[in-house]
């Protein structure tokens, strides 16, 4: 891993801020080192307040906030003295900690500080990176990690054991860190969870992290626990998926829409390490690489053999049967699964929207790489159910999900508008588009031919409204194919096996 800090770029520079967005980014595009929102990162800086007096400030990263993209308004302000104070109490519910912190915060209008704002603030240097780095987490899945992190960077980095985010994570490093030499060390690594590395250069303490992902990286390589299919097992790819193969995928969106009340958008992936991951049911049911990835895919995929129906039952019946073995006062969760193992076709991810969907096929994607991989290091061992169950309903997670529970009319639903250069089809895709449809366009000329529905139906999982013109056709429409015989007749089949759709508010909201 190398770095990609570049001196000349942060010489228009002026403040600690400006450096600490500069780094965050270079963090955050590295999908191997963060994901979606995951990560956080902080600056210890200082502020004159109303009274003009000088208080030394916290800026760490806001809830809601992606690295790779991250604005200075992104970091919310908090007061070190309350954070430091917080530190040194014995208890303090989650819940309280976001009020208190909120409380302390020096803009009203910024974001909620991120739940591990505290550990940032016990570290005693001005820049603090924390990733979920791919090869660090990867080795922390297996037996005998501590021994391995040990071996890898010996007494430079400090191992903190599994315990939740949150207060009790600070409270942990806080107790463990009181006769530490900080100066002694390079970073943390918090066991299936992240590394954190600290420097007072906004430089250097970039580049610890990927010096020690570095290490990490090559250890790995050193064991042999390379991501590489073998010649022999890497499937040859078809140049289209036989009839019987789409339809399957279209049944298996409208059974898991059906199962989670709501439309959904079912993305495959078939890539040779998908489809060869698809055989691996065993390792597949062992959890996430982390579990900040459960609210988003779960604990566990389903597995879908030939009677999709029944394997998605039996992964409902499981489900349910989870939460009652771990639940305390929790309400339960939607049990549908949010992505599957499709045996030998690959891995489908599902989602309320195509962004949601190819968010948890990127995770998926990055799972499956570090679970063959530790599987090369002796076997992939992911934390045990009840402790994946505490992250997917804690109650600071499912404040993150309630932020976007509110869907959009047509979201999940996908339509095809066809001659959209039109004066409809340009209505209809733009109305559609506002409506929350994933929406693919075609110009009328344009014969769409099997490749293309396979292309459709691989990204979003099916068909739900084709436009034609002044044309509008759902899951009940009457197909007639005079209208346009050789497209219908590729797309009627498809558009059966949709979600259904109101037609008459579609066509008002066209005014047509």
């Amino acid at each position: 891993m190398k770095s990609l800090y570049n001196e000349k770029e942060t010489n228009k520079f002026k403040t600690d801020l400006d450096l600490r967005v500069y780094t965050s980014r270079l963090l955050g595009k590295d999908s191997s080192l963060v994901l979606h929102g995951g990560g956080n990162t902080s600056v210890k800086s200082s502020a004159t307040n109303l009274f003009g007096e000088v208080e030394e400030i916290l800026y760490v990263k806001g809830s809601g906030w992606d690295l790779a993209t991250i604005e200075s308004q992104g970091f919310a302000p908090v007061k070190m003295q309350t954070l430091l104070k917080m530190a040194k109490l014995q208890k303090l519910s989650d819940t309280d900690m976001v009020k208190y912190q909120r409380v302390a915060m020096i803009d009203p209008h910024a974001p909620n500080p991120s739940v591990e704002a505290i550990l940032h603030a016990i570290i005693p240097f001005k820049f603090v990176d924390h990733t979920h780095a791919d090869a660090v987490v990867t080795i922390t899945n297996t037996d005998d990690a501590a021994d391995k992190i040990k071996e890898i960077y010996g007494d430079k980095v400090l191992v903190i054991p599994y315990i939740m985010p949150g207060f009790v994570l600070a409270k942990l490093v806080y107790d463990m860190t009181r006769d530490v030499n900080w100066s002694e060390l390079e970073g943390m690594v918090l066991m299936n969870h992240g590394l954190f590395t600290f420097n007072d250069n906004a430089k250097k303490s970039y580049e610890k992290t990927i010096e020690l992902v570095d290490k990490a990286e090559k250890y790995l390589a050193s064991k042999g626990a390379e991501y590489a299919l073998s010649s022999e097992i890497m499937e040859t790819s078809k140049d289209l998926l036989c009839d019987e193969e789409l339809i399957k995928l279209a049944k298996i969106r409208k059974e898991v829409s059906d199962i989670k009340g709501y439309a959904v958008i079912s993305v495959l992936n078939d890539s040779d390490e998908a489809i060869y991951f698809s055989k691996q049911e065993n390792i597949s049911q062992r959890g996430p690489l982390t579990p900040d990835h459960v609210i988003r895919t779960k604990r566990i995929p389903a597995v879908i053999g030939d009677d999709f129906k029944s394997d998605l039952a039996l992964y409902v019946k499981e489900y349910k049967k989870y939460y009652e073995d771990n639940k305390i006062n929790e309400i339960i969760l939607n049990p549908a699964p949010n992505f599957a193992l499709l045996k030998n076709m690959g891995v489908l991810s599902f989602g309320k929207n195509a962004k949601e969907a190819n968010i948890i096929k990127d995770i998926n994607e990055h799972t499956i790489e570090a679970i063959l991989k530790a599987q090369k290091l002796g076997g992939y061992k992911a934390l045990d159910a009840k402790d994946i169950f505490d992250v997917e309903y804690w109650e600071l997670e499912q404040a993150k999900l309630k932020k976007s529970a509110i869907a959009s009319e047509y979201s999940g639903k996908v339509a095809v508008v066809v001659d959209a250069l039109s004066k409809e089809g340009v209505i209809a895709t733009k109305t559609l588009k506002d409506k929350g449809a994933e929406v693919v366009v075609f110009d009328k000329k344009k014969y769409i031919d099997k490749k293309d529905i396979e292309k459709i139906i691989k990204i979003f999982g099916g068909i739900d409204i084709v436009v034609d013109g002044l044309k509008i056709f759902t899951p009940h429409s009457k197909f007639d194919f005079t209208i346009e015989e050789k497209f219908m007749k590729n797309i009627a089949e498809f558009l059966k096996l949709g979600i259904d759709s109101n037609v008459c508010e579609l066509k008002c909201a066209m005014k047509i």
